[in-house]
């Protein structure tokens, strides 16, 4: 059995390095590197959960271009086990990504075959895993609303937990989309996202009420990502506010993906929920920090942050 599976979408991300007082406009800007590596939200919990040690699959569509192959050789290498569909005559998502040095970015997104996923691509031996991740959610039309409901029912009828993280809806939260995210929360054991994230699904900012608006739903962990404020942690009974480890912010692409799969780690270990994430904090510091290693191991997270796990 797998520790973790993520479900979702795979590109590649093209990251400049930290920007410094560069704005959009009709301009130029040379940067000394442009790495091409992979992205996207469920590729990246899935390498990342594998670098700090678990069993992670990843679930997901590419096509038949150069690009796609080399995401699918970058899998195989990570030691990811690969559920990879094949779509022929498309092409690899990818995205531009631009970072700067407040830690702020903005991307530009060719989402490829990712759009063309669909539940069955997705195989049973996938959700027996102990913990299936849904991310890439928008990016991934074809499964949103009743067919992730249904996945995660399976994964959890099978005896697994479940996560979700939607990301931010590119329409701007219109009821018809929030509904989508709604439809699947009952069967979601932990909601990820950040605050305008969980803003847009619960349609508050308040952390107290959505906490109480997502247990009612059926949601068992909230947790929320605040960037250089660490984290919300909410479950029935308890509420954290978790510090972050402060670095210099290099690489803020795939930070939330990341933290949750740092989280996911700690808590198939059976840790609590604060200790939880306190490591989710430090792996996705470490991630911000290294972009020449932004999946880091857990060897390295503790010599990083030697309170990570305290």
């Amino acid at each position: 059995m797998l520790d973790v599976v993520a479900v979702g979408d795979i590109c590649v991300d093209f990251v400049t390095p930290p920007l410094e007082g560069f704005s959009l406009g009709d301009r130029q800007l040379w940067v000394p590197s442009l790495p091409m590596v992979p992205g996207g939200n469920a590729a990246n919990f899935a390498l990342g959960a594998a670098a700090l040690g678990m069993r992670a699959g990843l679930a997901a569509c590419l096509g038949d271009d150069a690009i796609s192959t080399f995401l699918r050789n970058r899998i195989r290498s990570d030691h990811v086990t690969s559920f990879l569909g094949t779509r022929k005559g498309l092409a690899a998502g990818r995205t531009v990504a631009l970072a700067h040095a407040d830690g702020s970015r903005q991307m530009v997104t060719f989402n490829g075959a990712n759009l063309a996923l669909r539940p069955s691509d997705i195989p049973a031996k996938a959700l027996d895993a102990k913990h299936v991740h849904r991310a890439g959610y928008w990016w991934t039309p074809k499964l949103q609303g009743r067919p992730t409901r249904v996945l995660l029912g399976k994964a959890r009828a099978r005896g697994g937990e479940t996560s979700l993280d939607v990301s931010t809806d590119p329409e701007g939260w219109p009821d018809r989309r929030r509904a989508l995210v709604l439809a699947v929360l009952p069967e979601v054991s932990i909601f990820f996202g950040n605050e305008d994230e969980i803003g847009g699904v619960l349609g508050t900012r308040d952390l107290r009420t959505a906490t109480k608006d997502a247990l009612a739903i059926g949601v068992d962990v909230l947790a929320v990502h605040r960037g250089a404020r660490g984290c919300y942690v909410a479950a029935r009974g308890e509420t954290h506010r978790v510090p972050a480890f402060h670095v210099v912010p290099r690489n803020p692409t795939g930070a939330g993906d990341a933290f949750n799969a740092g989280f996911v780690y700690a808590r198939l270990r059976g840790w609590d929920l604060r200790h939880c994430a306190r490591f989710a904090n430090a792996v996705g510091a470490a991630h911000v920090e290294r972009p020449e290693r932004p999946y880091p191991s857990r060897q390295t997270v503790i010599r990083r942050f030697p309170g990570a796990q305290s």
